[in-house]
């Protein structure tokens, strides 16, 4: 465990780049703790605004805004989980930091995958968009459910198994409804053997990084930092094995050393940049705003 300053008056011997590393790190995690403080559960959406018009949409179903709240509140609880892994902070302005090879990037992929979904959703400025998009998380968040729900129910809890079939059944539905009702391709379809899948593409992680960067939403190279947290906090040699050649720093060609705080703050540099633009677009989109 290493010990640096935030004030900047480290010995010599303790201003290496790591050191100044991790002090970058732990001082755009201190931008951050406003946002983190907060409990998106506890914020009204306020009638009559572009959020609460979502969730009348979709009431039958499912509440656009809890969706998007939980996605604030997970990127918002990787990001404090992120800061107690890396430092152990003294009230003095002494502060200790650990050096993990992996499980920092775990937490930095969920935050980024938190904080794109509130942006995908809530950026357009097209409500049919807005609908479309909120439709497919919504029918994300069915799937996903009823993919668990019934394999676990099946084998563990055969009695309950059938009351659950017919309540996925009856969302599915639903959300089928709504697609027609907005003259939009059904969502879900019965297979061959009687099973319900995706009847268009699912939109994946992957997909919603692509269509944010199409659009310049997001810098070109997220979607890269995306895939590299992926490969890197699974351990995979690709990632893990080596250092990132400045991908993810200012410059070019500059090669950080595989796990190092150095390849670990150009990551975060990128991750944490979202966070505030997720909180500024839900609270544009859950509030009534006054012509002027």
């Amino acid at each position: 465990m290493e010990e640096v300053s935030r004030n900047g008056a480290d010995r010599p011997e303790r201003s290496d780049g790591e050191s100044l590393a991790a002090k970058a790190i732990l001082a755009r995690l201190e931008a951050l703790a406003p946002y983190c403080a907060r409990n998106a559960h506890a914020e009204d959406i306020e009638p009559g605004s572009p959020l609460a018009w979502l969730d009348e949409r979709f009431a039958s179903t499912h509440s656009v805004s809890g969706l998007l709240k939980q996605s604030l509140a997970a990127a918002m609880d990787n990001t404090r989980a992120l800061r107690g892994l890396l430092f152990r902070e003294e009230p003095a302005a002494a502060f200790s930091y650990r050096q993990y090879t992996h499980a920092p990037y775990s937490l930095v992929r969920t935050i980024i995958e938190c904080a794109t979904t509130v942006l995908w959703a809530l950026l357009p400025d097209d409500g049919p968009e807005r609908i479309r998009r909120s439709l497919v998380l919504i029918a994300r968040e069915v799937f996903n459910a009823a993919s668990f729900w019934d394999a676990y129910l099946e084998e563990f809890d055969p009695g309950r198994y059938a009351r659950a079939v017919a309540y996925f059944d009856g969302l599915r539905r639903t959300v089928n409804d709504s697609a027609q009702a907005m003259a939009l391709p059904p969502v879900f379809s019965r297979k061959a053997d009687g099973k319900w899948g995706y009847a268009t593409k699912n939109r994946t992680q992957t997909a919603i990084l692509k269509e944010l960067r199409v659009a310049g939403d997001v810098p070109p190279e997220l979607i890269y930092v995306w895939q590299f947290c992926s490969g890197y906090s699974h351990g995979l040699e690709w990632a893990a094995g080596n250092g990132n050649a400045g991908l993810f720093g200012e410059v070019a060609g500059e090669q950080a050393a595989a796990g190092s705080m150095e390849q670990l703050r150009r990551v975060c540099d990128v991750a944490f940049d979202l966070v505030p633009r997720a909180w500024a677009i839900y609270d544009l989109r859950r509030r009534v705003w006054p012509l002027l």
